[in-house]
């Protein structure tokens, strides 16, 4: 019997899929593998002394989760949240819950690797400390969030956080 011939195909190549959410006008994804669950909008409880960007906590199924605000952790300021909000819980390295609040989920993404990218390197500092690289979907760029280091409460090299009271005050002159 005569076996199936096994040719390489182009479109064959290794996809990683990526959950597309949305901040304002921008567009980012999140790797599905850190995806834990997808959450409306429920006021947290309130925690003192944390930064901005921290909403407050909230309990599911037993675990306490902190949620963190996107928007404000990129420095844009903290989202007026409402029933149309969405929280995606996801999963950090260490094996923390966190909630990330978004203004929506918009859709799944499949990308090869040839479409994948890291960010250039842009003189004057780290413009990107949330973002591990981009993605070529269609037309547009899309930023990757590296979900790691959202969720640190500092960043490694000691930069004030995003979002930090401090952050936007001016320096005395």
């Amino acid at each position: 019997m005569e076996q199936p011939r096994k040719t390489a195909v182009a479109s064959e190549a290794p996809e990683t899929q990526f959950v597309s959410f949305e901040v304002g006008a921008d567009t980012f994804l999140i790797p599905i593998e850190k995806v834990v669950e997808f959450r409306t909008w429920s006021e947290p409880t309130a925690v003192p002394h944390t930064p901005d960007f921290v909403r407050g906590i909230v309990n599911i199924r037993g675990e306490i989760v902190p949620i963190y605000d996107v928007a404000a952790r990129l420095g844009r300021g903290l989202t007026n949240a409402a029933a149309r909000h969405v929280v995606v819980i996801v999963r950090s390295e260490d094996g923390r819950s966190v909630g990330l609040l978004v203004d929506s989920v918009t859709d799944i993404v499949n990308a090869r690797t040839a479409d994948m990218a890291p960010i250039p390197r842009i003189e004057g500092g780290d413009a990107t400390p949330f973002m591990r690289g981009v993605v070529f979907v269609e037309a547009r760029i899309l930023g990757v969030t590296d979900v790691d280091r959202l969720v640190q409460e500092t960043l490694p090299d000691g930069a004030l956080q995003m979002g930090d009271e401090s952050a936007g005050a001016s320096a005395p002159q």
